[in-house]
């Protein structure tokens, strides 16, 4: 990913809106969260045993499990995402005999769309020397 040109203070509304003050503020906040990132991977691995406990007892079905120590314990699951190859499935009818237009037209039709998502990426730049 390239950043455009320039910098910041070739754009009043990030002048005005005071981008610096927000770019130390997110650097800042990532580095006080950089020690938990093992936790983070404990925490996961800590309920992945749990999910395989309850499994093994029978409780299989979403949102089933037992109470312990004054918690809700239960399974829960959830299929993981599903996404079709346009360009495999465009090659297998067209090689059926299916005309490309009726293709392009159904594929077309059939396809969801998610939300968008904005977010900004704040790292610093190549051979930069910066402090948080």
């Amino acid at each position: 990913m390239k950043p455009a040109d320039g910098t910041y203070l070739q754009h009043r509304t990030l002048v005005d809106g005071g981008l610096p003050f927000f770019v130390r503020r997110q650097r800042r906040l990532e580095a006080r969260l950089l020690p938990f990132a093992p936790l983070v991977l404990l925490e996961k691995a800590c309920r992945a045993d749990i999910d395989t406990l309850l499994m093994a007892a029978g409780f299989t079905a979403n949102n089933t499990g037992v109470t312990c120590a004054g918690y809700d314990v239960l399974h829960n699951h959830r299929d993981g995402r599903t996404s079709l190859d346009r360009e495999t499935l465009k090659a297998q009818l067209l090689a059926a005999g299916v005309h490309e237009q009726i293709i392009d037209d159904a594929i077309a039709v059939s396809t969801d769309t998610g939300d968008p998502s904005n977010y900004a990426l704040v790292r610093p730049m190549k051979g930069a020397k910066v402090r948080t």
